[in-house]
């Protein structure tokens, strides 16, 4: 079973996989990364007419001082956010100057960092490629492994993610500051989870601060009631009526009497971007009396009103111009001449700036701009108002712009709002590809859905893409069925066959349908295009992986070579490195076991040279090497990897964490505690449960808890679980009919069930039926190479011939066992076989086979604690207990066994909840125990409910 465990772990758990250890140069595979756009990183550029607002600094000091996790300022738009900011950092830039270089005790972070978000942020991989990408900026190796992790076709979660981070800021020497702005365009729920999490173990170093025009869907209320968060809402960004008055005295060339100023003030109601409209429009204005006393009304009526008056100001270039520019979310000179129409857009963009007319510069060259996102609001509105035949057409422009400069993201943003929806289609089949390697399927979904159906079904590749997405975004397998049914050209089709393949042949192996994986990912490499780097390496990940499973090693080797060469292929360095996991998984299976103990050593060693000290393929390669510590009898070194794994898997619902937590409670069960064996064995079927990607983690959980009725001497249990499954009949020797290669692939997809069952027969003593199942498993083991599950099958013949009073034969294949188990150390295939294997070791030791090693296996045996209370073996369920539960007693610990909180049993039992209490206090006084997770496992372990 735990060859079988070990592989799922390393070829189910991230799909990586390489090959060939010795030919494969890591320092050579450069990594995949996203184009970034150095502007989102600059901070905007402060105008001149900007004033001091010593209230608001000194209220963000504040929170610097008592150590906030969060500054939030968050206000509708034209309030001053991103300026107040850009004016608070400069403010700490004034203070850090004026400390003395000997000062021991730093108040304000040294360092800052700024990202500006946009629309097309709002997918993870993206986000992160932005976040990482800003964070380094402060620490040149923070989060290198997390956007490389996302280049896998199932990417860690976000909590994950966030703890690596986390790790890799933990130890900076000191605070810096860290600005989000424009946060309002994110609402992916991954990345929300992800900051979330960020912010709730955030170290000391980060002073984070949000600039929202809405409350972020974060734990707010929460750091609010800690006093962990520092807000400025509206009425603290308002301008006071001192503060109107400077900017106007500043802004404009004359001076307002003090009554014109109240009024402007009480009419914007403080707002700035009022304010600033109203001294534009005032600038050329004869009567500015009548100016002020005739507008009125809300701010975007105000906005309206004013944003009229300004244009009306501007030559008809220069109005023209504003109009058509304004669907692009940043500009340059040459892409606003495409899309005006106009040559002198470098001059236009001088004097928008010359005038402060809501430009804002995003690089210290000047090369890009923005508008401020109110004024854009506006003349977008505008253009839809007096021009709504020239949109389509103005984003073709700008999309046709951004492909000739291989901006493609931006190109089929455009093509997009554009409704130029053919071009759109074959701009996302191009780079359909590129997205998913980064790791960017929430864009990818986002811009198939915005296509209509027909064009959709125009570009067959979309459908994969998006079933592909669905599936890696989550969704179980089959709900990320493609649409074909419709697709009225069979060339359309046949153009996507490889594609198309690759992406059922991951479907299949996440269903366990070994053998139909096997086709479809060999259809899809037969016929993929050679530069179809991504959809080639999933099917040979793929086909790799249902061999392993399937027991072909070789077939299986010879595949995962194919990803290696991939990997290198595609720069893709979390594939290299993750496919030698599954090297040394191999090797495990082949019976190799310190030859696979030294390539998990060097996988964690290239991780965290390449990917930093955290990764999930880290947590492979530890959990590999538990394997192995458990194999030579190691216990407490297995916990210490099995518990750093766990780190690793943290928050994970995938099937490494569920396999950690069975690894956890075999090492529990050898120690002799059955209790804590049972609560990670319910833990694992607890996070199995909550995996919804593949049903392979379920069925594991399910065979070792037979296991481990069958070591505890509940063989009626066990008997029970493989009855529910259909495994009792037909008999083993009827499923294995001659030449029926699914009957045998059904075998190997079953083999921990089938030697569960031999075991079972063993503890009857029924070596009869047992060695029924044991000779052909020996026979088709033997044949795929696979020596650790030989050498266990062997052990098993030898327990039941010797039941069969055949000594001599027992000790014969005992032998056999050992002189293939002693060069690599194996102890616990030994003995976890209990008593038996015990005796028959001693008749070994007297017939003087293998003196050194059988000895050292009977010095072992004399050492393990007792599995279980040896009265335990005798009494049934009921004599364990002091007093045996009720019949309403067992209903409330099934229901406390489904997670039910007691107002849940309370509705579900139609009882008070002062009654489920009570129920619950006799129920842990009669299990002995103290909490749910106690009882939960003490009653599975006494069979009192099970664990289906």
């Amino acid at each position: 079973m735990l060859g079988l465990r070990i592989m799922l772990l390393i070829s189910l758990m991230r799909k990586n996989d390489m090959m060939n250890m010795e030919t494969i140069s890591l320092d050579q595979v450069r990594l995949v990364t996203t184009k970034l756009l150095s502007t989102k990183f600059n901070l905007p550029s402060l105008s001149n007419q900007s004033i001091a607002r010593p209230r608001l600094m000194e209220k963000m000091d504040g929170g610097l001082r008592q150590g906030s996790l969060l500054t939030l300022v968050c206000a509708p738009a034209g309030y001053g956010k991103t300026t107040l900011v850009c004016e608070w950092i400069q403010h700490i830039k004034d203070i850090q100057e004026g400390e003395k270089p000997s000062s021991s005790e730093v108040r304000f972070p040294r360092q800052y960092t700024w990202l500006t978000l946009d629309q097309s942020d709002n997918d993870l991989g993206r986000f992160l490629a932005y976040f990482v990408a800003a964070l380094q900026q402060i620490h040149s190796r923070a989060g290198e492994g997390v956007v490389e992790s996302l280049q896998t076709p199932r990417p860690p979660n976000p909590h994950t993610l966030a703890t690596w981070l986390i790790n890799d800021l933990a130890d900076l020497p000191h605070r810096f500051i860290l600005v989000l702005d424009d946060f309002h365009l994110i609402s992916a729920q991954s990345i929300l989870d992800f900051l979330s999490f960020f912010i709730d173990h955030q170290p000391d170093q980060i002073c984070l601060v949000i600039v929202s025009r809405g409350d972020p869907d974060l734990p707010l209320a929460r750091m609010r009631a800690r006093g962990q968060m520092i807000e400025l809402r509206q009425e603290e960004l308002s301008f006071t009526l001192q503060e109107v008055d400077l900017f106007l005295k500043k802004t404009l060339s004359f001076n307002l009497t003090e009554n014109q100023s109240a009024t402007l003030a009480d009419r914007t109601e403080g707002w700035i971007a009022g304010l600033q409209l109203a001294a534009l429009s005032m600038r050329n204005m004869a009567d500015i009396s009548s100016f002020i006393e005739n507008f009125s009304g809300g701010n975007m009526h105000i906005a309206d009103f004013l944003t009229d008056e300004v244009l009306g100001q501007q030559a008809a270039a220069v109005q023209t111009f504003l109009l058509r520019t304004s669907i692009l979310r940043q500009l340059s000179a040459p892409l606003c001449g495409v899309v005006s129409g106009d040559d002198s857009s470098q001059e236009i963009l001088d004097k928008l700036m010359e005038e402060n007319l809501f430009l804002i510069p995003l690089d210290p060259d000047r090369e890009w701009y923005r508008y401020h996102e109110l004024f854009a609001d506006l003349l977008r509105k505008r253009l839809h108002q007096k021009h709504p035949e020239l949109i389509a057409e103005l984003h073709h422009r700008a999309s046709k712009w951004y492909q000739e400069n291989e901006m493609f993201d931006h190109a089929t943003e455009h093509a997009l709002a554009g409704k130029d929806f053919e071009q759109a289609a074959e701009l996302i089949t191009w780079l359909g590809e590129s997205l998913m390697k980064r790791g960017e399927f929430n864009t990818l979904l986002r811009w198939i859905e915005a296509l209509p159906r027909e064009v959709r079904l125009s570009h067959p590749i979309l459908q994969v893409y998006n079933g592909l997405g669905l599936f890696m975004c989550g969704k179980p397998p089959d709900s990320a069925e493609i649409e074909m049914e419709d697709i009225h050209s069979p060339n359309e089709l046949a153009n996507i066959e490889g594609e198309l393949d690759s992406f059922k042949g991951v479907q299949a192996l996440m269903r366990g349908d070994f053998l139909e994986s096997i086709r479809l990912s060999g259809n899809a490499l037969q016929s993929l295009a050679l530069d179809k780097t991504f959809f080639r390496s999933l099917a040979a990940d793929s086909l790799g992986m249902a061999y392993t499973l399937q027991g072909d090693s070789q077939a299986a080797t010879k595949a995962f070579q194919q990803v290696v060469h991939m990997s290198e292929q595609s720069d893709n360095v979390m594939m290299a490195i993750g496919a030698l996991s599954n090297l040394a998984g191999l090797l495990v299976l082949q019976g190799k076991l310190r030859e696979a103990a030294d390539a998990y050593q060097r996988v964690i060693k290239i991780a965290a040279e390449r990917l930093g000290n955290r990764s999930q393929l880290t947590g492979k390669a530890l959990l590999g090497l538990g394997l192995l510590a458990r194999e030579w009898n190691d216990l407490e070194g297995a916990l210490t990897y099995y518990e750093d794994a766990a780190e690793m898997f943290s928050s994970s619902v995938e099937i490494g964490l569920p396999i950690v937590y069975l690894s956890l409670a075999m090492v529990k069960q050898n120690q002799g505690d059955d209790i804590a064996a049972q609560e990670f064995l319910d833990q694992a079927y607890q996070f199995s449960q909550a995996s919804t990607s593949t049903l392979l983690d379920d069925k594991l959980t399910e065979e070792t808890q037979a296991r481990f009725w069958i070591t505890q001497g509940k063989s009626e249990l066990a008997q029970e679980w493989l009855r529910s499954k259909g495994y009792l009949e037909p008999s083993f020797t009827d499923r294995l009919q001659p030449g029926d290669q699914r009957n045998i692939s059904k075998v190997l997809t079953d083999q921990n069930v089938f030697l569960t069952l031999a075991r079972l027969y063993l503890s009857e003593a029924q070596p009869d039926r047992a060695l029924e199942i044991i000779e052909p498993m020996l026979e088709i083991y033997n044949e795929k190479g696979h020596i650790r599950r030989v050498i266990e099958i062997l052990g098993l013949k030898a327990l039941a011939l010797q039941q069969q009073e055949n000594t001599h034969a027992a000790l014969h294949v005992l032998n056999q066992a050992l002189t293939l188990a002693k060069p690599e150390g194996y102890r616990r295939t030994f003995l976890d076989e209990g008593e038996s294997m015990a005796q028959l070791l001693y008749a070994a030791a007297a017939e003087g086979m293998h003196p050194t090693y059988t000895g050292s296996l009977l010095a072992a045996f004399s050492e393990e604690a007792p599995k279980t209370d040896p009265s335990a073996q005798v009494l049934d369920a009921s004599e364990k207990l002091v007093e045996p539960l009720s019949q309403r007693e067992l209903e409330v610990l099934g229901l406390i066994a489904e997670g039910l909180s007691n107002q849940e049993i309370s509705q579900r039992l139609h009882i008070t909840l002062s009654t489920v209490k009570g129920h619950t206090t006799q129920i842990y006084g009669k299990l002995n125990v103290n909490n749910r997770v106690q009882a939960v496992a003490r009653a599975r372990s006494l069979g009192l409910i099970p664990i289906i």
